[in-house]
């Protein structure tokens, strides 16, 4: 099974090991990371370039290959998993085109029970 993670993986932490770990046992897990320009998550974001992003998340033993995308259609049309594969916090909320496009390719969705943690929150409850 060919297993597919996205995301923008910009300040790497505990909680993305945990997320893409659990999506390893999946299957082979492919990352595909978000291209800089298409990074909307606040002024200065993101903090590292992409290449930066994909050779750290590439460098963990559960990922077999990263790739540098603009979106989730774009990685999902290039690596053509069998189970696209995204954080708890997206059951309820998964954008309605992926859906579609995954249900239209015959692309499992499943979501890891890893716990929701955020670089961002972090930093800005330390700012306090």
């Amino acid at each position: 099974m060919i297993v597919l993670a996205n995301g923008c993986f910009d300040q790497l932490h505990y909680g993305h090991l945990l997320h893409l770990e659990a999506a390893s046992r999946m299957g082979v897990l492919i990352v595909s990371i978000t291209a800089d320009e298409f990074v909307n998550k606040g002024p200065n974001m993101p903090a590292y370039p992409d290449w930066q992003r994909a050779a750290l998340v590439g460098a963990l033993r559960c990922v077999t290959r990263t790739i540098v995308v603009p979106g989730l259609i774009s990685a999902l049309e290039e690596i053509k998993p069998d189970i696209l594969v995204k954080g708890a916090d997206y059951a309820t909320g998964l954008d309605q085109i992926h859906a579609d496009y995954c249900k239209a390719h015959g692309i499992e969705i499943r979501f890891t029970d890893t716990p929701k943690m955020s670089a961002k929150a972090i930093y800005e409850s330390q700012r306090r």
